[in-house]
C-alpha cells in the first residue's frame, strides 16, 4: 500500500482558551480527493491552516510525504508541494493574469537576475518557456482571452479561476482548497469541479466548502467536522447519510439527496 501523502497525527490547534481543533488525525493518499464539511466553527480552516503551516500546533505533527514538516514554515512547505488556496483569492490586484502566472514559476528558473538583465540567451529562452506555459495554463481553464487583464478588472469567478490556475503551474503534490466556491454563481459553481479535475493532475485535493452537493459531487470521501472534532469519515454516501451528521450539519437533511 502506499503511504498517505499528507498525514494528521493527533493534532490539536488551541487559541487562549479556544480549542479550535481537538486531537485530530487524518491521511491523505496519493492522488485522493477528500471533502470536509461542517458548521462555521468546526475547525475546518484550521486544521487547513495546520497543515499548511499558518497555525501553530499545541500537539501532534503533520508529515508530507513521508517527511515531518511540523516545525516547518510555509513558505517551504509550499516547496516541499503543498498548494493552498484562501477563501478570498490572493492575487495581486494590479498584476495582470500574464503577469501572475508567470511569477508562479518563478521557484524554478534557472537564471538568476544578472542573466536575465542582460537578456542572456539561456535567459531569454526560459523567458519564453514560462511565457508559453502560463498561455497553455489559462487554455486549459479556458481562460486565455484575460491575458492582458489585470487581476483587479475581473470578476470574482474569473479571479478563482486564475488562482486555481497559479496553484497548477506549481506543480503541486497537495491541493488545499478552502471554500473555492464561495461567492460564486451557480453557474460557477456548476463547472468549478471539473475546472479542479483538470488542474490538479495527480495532485490530491483536500476541499472544505459550505456547498454540499458540490462538495461531494468532487470529492468520494467525506471528513465532517464539529467542535474541532472528526464525527465522520469515509465514503461521501455514508457520511451523508449518517444521522449524527444530518443532524448536526444538514439540519432537515435537505442535502441527504447529494448521496444518492
Amino acid at each position: 500500500m502506499p503511504e498517505p501523502i499528507v498525514r494528521v497525527e493527533d493534532v490539536t490547534v488551541r487559541f487562549g482558551g479556544v480549542v479550535a481543533v481537538d486531537n485530530v488525525s487524518l491521511d491523505v493518499m496519493p492522488g485522493e480527493v477528500v471533502g470536509i464539511i461542517g458548521p462555521n466553527g468546526a475547525g475546518k480552516t484550521t486544521l487547513l491552516d495546520a497543515v499548511c503551516g499558518w497555525a501553530p500546533l499545541t500537539a501532534g505533527r503533520v508529515t508530507l510525504d513521508g517527511a515531518d514538516v511540523t516545525g516547518v514554515l510555509p513558505w517551504k512547505r509550499a516547496r516541499l508541494g503543498l498548494g493552498r488556496s484562501f477563501q478570498d483569492a490572493r492575487l495581486y490586484p494590479t498584476m495582470t493574469v500574464r503577469e501572475t502566472l508567470q511569477s508562479a514559476f518563478h521557484a524554478r528558473h534557472r537564471n538568476g537576475v544578472v542573466a536575465e538583465g542582460l537578456r542572456l540567451p539561456d535567459a531569454q529562452a526560459e523567458e519564453e518557456e514560462v511565457a508559453a506555459a502560463a498561455i497553455s495554463l489559462l487554455e486549459l481553464v479556458d481562460l486565455g482571452r484575460y491575458l492582458d487583464h489585470r487581476v483587479a478588472e475581473l470578476s470574482f469567478g474569473t479571479t478563482r479561476a486564475v488562482e486555481l490556475a497559479w496553484l497548477a503551474a506549481r506543480r503541486p503534490k497537495v491541493l488545499l482548497l478552502d471554500e473555492p466556491a464561495s461567492g460564486l454563481q451557480q453557474s460557477e459553481v456548476r463547472v468549478l469541479g471539473g475546472l479542479i479535475e483538470r488542474i490538479r493532475g495527480d495532485a490530491a485535493v483536500v476541499v472544505i466548502d459550505h456547498d454540499v452537493p458540490f462538495v461531494s459531487g468532487l470529492a468520494p470521501r467525506l471528513v465532517a467536522m464539529d467542535l474541532g472534532r472528526v464525527v465522520a469519515d469515509g465514503p461521501s454516501t455514508s457520511v451523508l447519510a449518517d444521522p449524527g451528521v444530518i443532524e448536526s450539519y444538514l439540519g432537515t437533511g435537505r442535502y441527504s439527496r447529494a448521496a444518492t
